[in-house]
């Protein structure tokens, strides 16, 4: 058989290109420096090496396949995906990726319906009208950017997934900041790879907690299947849950059930207020996490932690880390500690703030930080609870100039890319919202109601409800796009979602 006969041309061109890739070259090249820092063994470097040239063969793929047409449509994307046997999913993932290298023009084309008076007229997805870039790829594909382009143009959301994955380990989030030893790094790109404020293909990510590969709009709130209101029945969270106490129970019944061997969550530092990221290891470490923390924290970064290696995880988090944890999973290249993650617990975040910044809404409200009990933020105040049993508040637009600017570009307030997403909006006081998202989310669910460890009540039978959720919602979506735009007309750098 010749080599024709064994692997067609177009084939092998795709393996030439994925070879080329500069993610793929630098992470051969440095097997040395990456084996001796120790992050992955030799094993699980060939698995990240192996599938990251099966995604970039894959990804080129569908390139020179679009490359042979002068327009292609969805028409075209679903015609590769039945003739590569993936997912529309999938190939939607791909197309994201050849657009954010510059290596295709990517057109989406609507439908006005037309509005009135009650209902404001409305946009409905088309079509795609995509072109490939044409020349030399080997001379227009993108190269080496640095994570660090996001940390100076205050778009790092602070999630830590960089710092978790680098094979180095010369990457480090600190008070919603992030550095690079630049004298480690190896210049492979995976932390650009997997930052959620580099490109975030949002309907990517809707679609996969769907399960769906029709392509459409979704409301303010993302993809649920259910919608209810709860608070926990387990005595020792409920005396200090900061409202209904539902991601502490979920963690609870998921430790004491062996679904899960640990978990990743926030707790408070020996800084009073300035939280840290934490390794639950038992039901009984849950206590030290409840209660909310505003202040940024790099939950993932602990990701990196050989104690974590074929393990079950869960992680609590917020919009930004649920994000970049579903980002990975669908561009997956064989990381072993998000290959583990059983559980995404998502909870409700308009926006964090850094240490300074907390100290001086306290200074506003007069109140020494190290005398703050508890802080809350509900009906557009931020509330401070002292030790003396004071209660202390300062509307929110009267200190919204100290949140992080890069929580700005957010665009999420109710963890859309979580399993379960927990919060208080919508919900009486000591009570929590719950979006049940997948089915996952939803099996974890009832098996709290069925183990008799929360009260459950269905969204509609409580106020406000899901009204003032959809409403705060849309008015963070709208933020995001204004902030976004401002940021673009100076041209200045911004997420790609």
């Amino acid at each position: 058989m010749s080599l024709e006969e064994k692997f067609s041309w177009e084939f092998l061109k795709n393996v030439a290109d994925a070879l080329d890739s500069y993610r793929i070259r630098v992470l051969i090249d440095a097997k040395k420096d990456v084996l001796e820092v120790g992050i992955y063994d030799e094993l699980q470097y060939e698995t990240i090496l192996y599938k990251m040239l099966d995604e970039e063969i894959l990804k080129y793929s569908l390139f020179n396949f679009l490359k042979n047409k002068s327009k292609a449509n969805c028409q075209d994307l679903e015609i590769f995906s039945k003739e590569f046997s993936i997912e529309l999913n999938k190939t939607l993932s791909l197309l994201e990726l050849l657009k954010n290298e510059q290596l295709v023009d990517v057109k989406e084309l609507y439908d006005k319906i037309e509005g009135s008076e009650d209902n404001p007229e409305t946009l409905i997805f088309k079509d795609f009208s995509i072109e490939a870039t044409n020349g030399d790829i080997s001379k227009i594909k993108s190269i080496y950017e640095p994570v660090k382009v996001v940390f100076e143009s205050k778009n790092c959301s602070g999630c830590g997934l960089c710092a978790a994955i680098c094979p180095v380990n010369c990457l480090h989030i600190y008070n919603g900041f992030g550095k690079i030893d630049e004298d480690k790094c190896i210049r492979c790109g995976l932390c650009y790879f997997v930052c959620p404020r580099t490109y975030l293909p949002v309907r990517v990510l809707n679609m996969t907690q769907e399960k769906t590969s029709e392509i459409k709009e979704y409301q303010n709130i993302g993809h649920f299947i259910e919608a209810y209101s709860a608070r926990t029945k387990v005595k020792e969270i409920s005396e200090i849950c900061q409202d209904g106490g539902i991601s502490s129970t979920c963690l609870h019944y998921l430790f004491d059930r062996n679904k899960i061997d640990l978990a990743l969550g926030a707790k408070m530092s020996n800084t009073l207020w300035r939280p840290e990221p934490v390794l639950l290891k038992n039901k009984e470490d849950i206590l030290s996490t409840a209660g909310t923390k505003y202040v940024n924290n790099p939950n993932l970064q602990l990701l990196n932690l050989n104690e974590l290696k074929d393990k079950k995880i869960a992680v609590v988090g917020v919009p930004c880390q649920m994000q970049a944890l579903l980002k990975s999973k669908i561009y997956d290249i064989g990381f072993p500690s998000l290959n583990n993650n059983e559980y995404r617990i998502g909870i409700f975040c308009m926006e964090s703030f850094s240490y300074e910044s907390l100290l001086k809404i306290c200074e506003k409200l007069n109140v020494d930080i190290n005398d703050a009990k508890k802080m809350d933020i509900n009906k557009g105040k931020f509330f401070v609870y002292t030790k003396k049993g004071e209660e202390l508040n300062i509307p929110i637009k009267e200190i919204s100039h100290l949140g992080r600017e890069e929580c700005e570009m957010c665009y999420d307030l109710t963890s859309e890319s979580a399993d379960i997403s927990i919060g208080s909006i919508g919900s009486p006081s000591g009570w929590n919202t719950v979006l049940i998202r997948t089915e996952k989310g939803k099996k974890l669910y009832d098996e709290l109601v069925s183990s008799n460890l929360i009260e459950s009540k269905p969204i509609e039978d409580v106020k406000p409800g899901l009204p003032l959720l959809q409403r705060i919602a849309g008015s963070k979506k709208t933020n995001s796009k204004k902030h976004i735009n401002s940021k673009l007309e100076e041209n200045k750098r911004v997420p790609n979602y």
